[in-house]
């Protein structure tokens, strides 16, 4: 009897434990806990923007009981690679937070999936028509858009005045002539330098003088990104402008090395007031206003100098997007996350990920995100880009991007640190890029 009591008590047992206990979900009903699931995001990010997103995910587990949301960093030159080496995989991370450039190779690769018709339809209700174009490829939607990034001058107010130079320069003749004045020396050493370039990453290397070359009239590639296009008159004057620069004892090349993680010492030697003035994306906002605290109120943007070819300033953009791993075990959780963090948390609100981006000093991309930040989006930093975009073109999405923005990358870097002529860097770029395009 004693035996069939206990046998009995075990089968009731097994039978509470597959009931499960009663939870409450996201809308407050009650259901079945089920078993725990992580969801692995994996993003370039640095430690400020990821505490910032520590507070969204505390929120996501909260209402969703049994979920659990892992964030993993890797430095942005590391994050295509580890991207690449985590689709074999099916154990690797479920949310790729990528930059657009890379969508053709990992769409062809099969390394994400496209959206379900659900969060496609969203996107393609809540986004502009070029926003969606930049997440898509061939019709098929492939995540959520994040952020905008655009180029725009960056100066040091204090630095201007004490030069006595009065306002930004608008065209390259005025940016030569500023950049001098502003330019300090210590035993034929440049200490101050009057505008600062990037090295050592590649789209802070090309998107600035991108920026550049398009403010004086040129492009990248042709119009349909079948080859390129700028060893032009105009980009003869735009990688030229970086000569005369070094010639005038401007620009110190030494100052401008970037890090695995894009900061480095072209940041630090503008947060220490040591660079005048240098081209940059808007995502760094925050970063000044960490590091420079009370002398932030120094800083200040301005649109791209016109050059000698040019009309207006014509910055370039791109955009980056949460895209789920192809083979991912927890693919449905992961589109329900990312339909969560980026829809609006009530009508006329922005999206969490609205938020979080407007408080680093990101442009979000979402058109109702842009509304209900209008008026952060006035902010002094952050207005130039929003007007610069009116004109702003998107880095072209083609395939081997990464590639052919490497490639534009070494030429340029070789004609900053004095290794090649000015007209050789761009025929040597054109070649390259042309054999990369016609792969």
């Amino acid at each position: 009897m004693r035996k069939w009591t206990v046998m009995f008590l075990v089968f009731l047992l097994a039978l509470t434990g597959c009931s499960g206990k009663s939870v409450q979900n996201s809308e407050g009903k009650a259901t079945k806990a089920t078993e725990e699931k992580t969801i692995k995001i994996l993003t370039h990010w640095d430690a400020n923007n990821s505490k910032a997103f520590d507070s969204l995910i505390a929120e996501y587990e909260a209402a969703n009981p049994g979920v659990k949301i892992k964030l993993q960093t890797v430095p942005f030159a590391e994050l295509l690679k580890k991207i690449t080496s985590s689709k074999l995989s099916n154990d690797g991370p479920d949310i790729y937070h990528i930059y657009s450039a890379w969508l053709p190779e990992l769409a062809r690769s099969k390394a994400i999936q496209t959206a379900p018709e659900n969060i496609t339809a969203d996107i393609k209700q809540g986004y502009g028509e070029n926003i969606k174009n930049s997440v898509s490829i061939e019709g098929n939607v492939y995540g959520y858009p994040t952020e905008l990034t655009a180029y725009a001058l960056n100066y040091n107010k204090r630095l201007f005045t004490e030069a006595g130079i009065a306002q930004p320069p608008k065209d390259w003749n005025e940016l030569v002539a500023d950049a001098k004045k502003l330019t300090k020396t210590e035993n034929g050493k440049i200490t101050q330098q009057g505008f600062g370039v990037i090295t050592g990453w590649d789209s802070g290397v090309v998107h600035p003088w991108l920026a550049l070359l398009q403010s004086n009239g040129g492009e990248l590639l042709n119009a349909d990104n079948a080859k390129a296009a700028f060893n032009s008159p105009q980009g003869k004057e735009a990688i030229d402008l970086y000569k005369s620069l070094l010639d005038a004892n401007a620009l110190n090349p030494e100052m401008s090395q970037s890090n695995a993680s894009t900061t480095g010492g072209y940041q630090n030697n503008f947060e220490l007031e040591k660079t005048a003035m240098i081209i940059m994306a808007n995502w760094w906002k925050g970063d000044l206003e960490a590091t420079m605290k009370d002398k932030y109120k120094n800083v200040a943007t301005a649109p791209i100098p016109v050059g000698p070819s040019g009309t207006k300033p014509i910055s370039v953009f791109y955009s980056w997007l949460y895209s789920v791993n192809a083979k991912g075990n927890n693919q449905e959780e992961a589109w329900k996350f990312l339909h969560w963090l980026n829809t609006a948390k009530a009508e006329g609100q922005s999206s969490r990920q609205g938020d979080w981006l407007i408080n680093q000093g990101i442009l979000p991309s979402r058109t109702d995100d842009q509304k209900a930040h209008k008026d952060k989006l006035d902010d002094p930093f952050i207005k130039t880009y929003v007007d610069l975009l009116k004109d702003a073109k998107p880095f072209p999405n083609v395939m081997n991007g990464a590639e052919i923005t490497a490639a534009l990358q070494k030429q340029i870097e070789g004609v900053v640190f004095g290794q090649s002529a000015p007209a050789d860097a761009l025929k040597n770029a054109e070649s390259q890029i042309n054999n990369l395009l016609n792969k």
